[in-house]
């Protein structure tokens, strides 16, 4: 298995979210997909910030809702659709097939944004990048980020290209 691992600091919620769409387009234009990418955390530490960054990133201009009680959101981009999942509330892991879960595991041309994927029981294993939100002050937080595939260690990557381009 590949393991490979960063962890970065953000000063404030702007600059967790510059970061997040800096990333997006990064990976958008490595060609990243399919890609699975488990968001875990406190409540309030940054997850969502993170998700509705990225889709700014990728030039979506509508509404970002929290799927905290939807369970997931979808955004059909060009080139690329965005399932962004929030498991904090599921009911079992059967509720996941009736969120038709296989399919977007499936997907060629998806990225999966999954929060709590720890309650997704054997399908978190699937990620192929985790990001984990600490809050370290009211305001800053901490995102450590691990590749857990091939296509996860192309992610961190870019994500750590990303931390070249920005130290420059």
């Amino acid at each position: 298995m590949v393991e490979s691992a960063l962890t970065q600091s953000f000063a404030s919620e702007g600059e967790l979210a510059r970061r997040a769409a800096a990333v997006a387009s990064a990976w958008r234009s490595a060609r990243l997909c399919p890609l699975r990418v488990g968001l875990r955390g406190d409540l309030g530490s940054g997850k969502t910030t993170w998700v509705r960054a990225m889709l700014r990133g990728l030039g979506y201009t509508g509404r970002v809702p929290s799927p905290t009680y939807t369970l997931i959101e979808q955004y059909a981009l060009e080139d690329l659709t965005v399932a962004h999942l929030d498991l904090y509330r599921l009911r079992g892991v059967d509720e996941l097939e009736n969120l038709g879960f296989r399919d977007w595991l499936a997907a060629a041309d998806a990225w999966l944004l999954i929060e709590w994927p720890e309650r997704a029981g054997d399908f978190a294993s699937k990620c192929d990048l985790e990001l984990e939100f600490r809050i370290t002050q009211p305001e800053a937080r901490a995102v450590a980020v691990r590749a857990r595939s091939e296509a996860g260690r192309a992610a961190l990557e870019a994500f750590s290209e990303q931390d070249s381009n920005n130290a420059a």
